[in-house]
This record gives C-alpha cells, sequence and structure tokens, in this order.
C-alpha cells in the first residue's frame, strides 16, 4: 500500500520513501518486483546478470519450441563443424549483445528468450559461407539466400513483440565472434596472413562495441528514443504497437 505524506511520517513508520512521488509504501516496490539477488545498492537498481538469465527464459511453449527446433536442426550441426566450446562463446555472446542492445534502445520492455543467440547461429552461417568461398559451386547463391532469410526475419521485427534489436546485434556481434573463432582453410601465406589479422580485429571490434554499449546503458540511456521505437514496431495502426508498453514516460526529480 502506498500513501501520500511526508518524509517524517515515512520514517516514523519504517516505510520506504519515495521522493519523486512523495509516496510512502510499505515495501520497496523496485526490489521486491525484481527480485532474485538483491541490489547493491538500492539508490542504484543494478541486475547485470539478467542480461544472462533471460537467455533461458522463454514467453511460452511455442517460444520454447522455436528455440529448441533452432538448437536441434541448425545449433548441432555447427557445433559438430566447429566444436563445443566455440559454438557456445558464439552463441553467448550474440546473446548478452543482443539483450545489452534491446535494454538499451527499448527500455521499458520485458524481454525473455534468445533472439539474439540465433542471430548469431545465422551470422555464423554466412561466415562458413565466406571461409569456404572458393570451393562452394554456387557462394554468391548461397550468401544471397542467408541474406534474403536474414532480411526477411529482420522485416518481422517490426511487429509487435518481436525484438529487432537483439536480432541486429546478435547477428553483428555474432558475425564476429564467428569470424574470429570458426576454424578457417587458407589458400596461400597471404591469405593466412590475412585471415590472422581479420581474427583480430573482429576481437578488437567485439570488445570495443560492447564497451561502447555498456557505456550507452549506464551513462547515456536512450529513454525516449522514436526512431529507436519504429526500427522495433512500426505502428501501422493506431493500437498496433501500444501493447508492448514502449510508451511510458521518464520522471525527472526536480
Amino acid at each position: 500500500m502506498c500513501r501520500i505524506t511526508t518524509k517524517e511520517y515515512c520514517d516514523f513508520v519504517h516505510g520506504y520513501f519515495h521522493e519523486e512521488a512523495s509516496l510512502c509504501s510499505q515495501v520497496e516496490c523496485l526490489h521486491d518486483v525484481c527480485g532474485m539477488i538483491p541490489f547493491l545498492h538500492p539508490e542504484w537498481p543494478d541486475q547485470f546478470y539478467r542480461l544472462f538469465t533471460t537467455i533461458f527464459l522463454h514467453a511460452g511453449i511455442i517460444h520454447l519450441v522455436i528455440t529448441l527446433l533452432i538448437q536441434y536442426f541448425l545449433m548441432r550441426d555447427l557445433e559438430k563443424l566447429t566444436g563445443s566450446l566455440r559454438i557456445a562463446l558464439i552463441y553467448f555472446t550474440g546473446a548478452l549483445a543482443g539483450n545489452l542492445a534491446s535494454a538499451i534502445f527499448v527500455p521499458y520492455r520485458a524481454e525473455v528468450g534468445p533472439a539474439g543467440a540465433h542471430f548469431a547461429l545465422l551470422a555464423t552461417l554466412v561466415v562458413e559461407v565466406l571461409h569456404c568461398w572458393p570451393m562452394l559451386k554456387h557462394p554468391r547463391r548461397a550468401l544471397s539466400k542467408l541474406i534474403l532469410i536474414l532480411v526477411g526475419l529482420l522485416a518481422l521485427g517490426i511487429l509487435p513483440w518481436v525484438d529487432n534489436y537483439a536480432h541486429l546485434f546478435g547477428f553483428i556481434f555474432g558475425f564476429l565472434a564467428a569470424y574470429a573463432l570458426m576454424p578457417f582453410i587458407s589458400f596461400g601465406h597471404y591469405d593466412r596472413r590475412r585471415k590472422i589479422l581479420l581474427i583480430w580485429v573482429c576481437l578488437i571490434l567485439i570488445v570495443g562495441l560492447f564497451a561502447l554499449l555498456l557505456a550507452l546503458f549506464y551513462n547515456v540511456p536512450v529513454y525516449e528514443c522514436e526512431v529507436c521505437k519504429l526500427f522495433n514496431c512500426v505502428p501501422f495502426t493506431r493500437d498496433f504497437c501500444a501493447s508492448q508498453n514502449i510508451n511510458f514516460k521518464r520522471e525527472e526529480q526536480v
């Protein structure tokens, strides 16, 4: 229960005072809603581990079945090709980056599932085509098919409750991680040196881009960005995207 009162009265009844609304509550609302591990600093709610735990949560049976099908029919073959450790690193790199980007650009939406990881697997297929380009009979056709799949899935991302930011950044980080970690075949000394150089470039980009996302998340959060919302859901009708609860306004403390 919350009531409008003064801070002195709230302290007297051992309640939790919310300065932004002059409310006194019986419980520390944000702490109780978030749950799991308590905040290290209550005035600075930080549960960074949620970027990882949300990978294993799903929005229902259908969502879970889609994940299992992707892992069984796609990830299983990639694991045989690259090894368990490599594919795990690619998978979780895409998932963490996708979740972090989603938290930055659409902060008022609850997100679950390994969407970023799935697009990291798609990026791994693209990297495999690039690595085997001279050995494929129709490499351009294979690459075009993957690009069409990517564009089609991103187009579906403008529908409600589909996280395009997790998809896009999962693909970007998955591509970089796959290029850096996947085994490759070199065609001559120059080609080997070029690929090793690109591996280091990809690793540096992963670290740099992830640090940039962290800086945005903690220092320059995107609370109000109309263009950002359009990339995640295009309002074809007035209430098309309303159910996503992305229209909250951030109240600045006076």
